[in-house]
């Protein structure tokens, strides 16, 4: 039994993907797209912000580019979903020319969880692909968010997507253009 346990701890960080170090991350506040913060992905894919003041904040990403395994798509993993989001643990699920990700959202302190929504839009800015991936609103100053993000392959991607059936990238984020 002890060894089984062994086993399955050492495949599950096989399982959730390869942390991306290096994904720049982007908090724009209010309706007038104000760049709040920057911050890239360390080794282990991670990254947060903390000490947010009350407003409502966009979060965007720009993955970097993979290789290998994580950009490899054979007809069989296919689908047409870009983005899709499970609620209930607050994964993002985005897949671009860029590869295959899983951008987990934990740390929400202080932040309305009605007003948290999942959204998908590209925007080009200069030469990087800037990806909206989220809304919010934090009703009270000292708010934290932390985001993990990993590399999966189209097989993880596939299968995620199908567990979840939210499609995001065909939703809009209401009020904001």
């Amino acid at each position: 039994m002890k060894i089984l346990v062994f086993v399955l701890a050492g495949l599950i960080p096989l399982l959730s993907g390869k942390p991306v170090n290096n994904a720049n991350l982007f908090l724009e506040k209010g309706v007038n797209k104000q760049l709040l913060a920057f911050q890239q992905t360390g080794e282990l894919g991670k990254a947060a912000f903390k000490y947010l003041d009350a407003g409502v904040y966009l979060f965007l990403v720009e993955f970097p580019q993979q290789e290998g395994k994580w950009i490899k798509e054979r007809p069989r993993h296919s689908t047409m979903t870009k983005a899709a989001y499970n609620p209930k643990n607050r994964t993002y699920y985005y897949q671009g020319i860029e590869g295959f990700f899983s951008i987990k959202i934990k740390g929400l302190r202080k932040v309305e969880h009605e007003s948290f929504k999942p959204v998908f839009r590209e925007r080009r800015n200069e030469e990087e692909m800037q990806i909206v991936i989220a809304q919010f609103k934090v009703f009270n100053k000292n708010a934290n968010i932390t985001v993990s993000i990993n590399a999966i392959t189209a097989a993880q991607f596939k299968r995620a997507v199908e567990k979840v059936n939210g499609d995001v990238s065909m939703m809009s984020i209401p009020g904001i253009k």
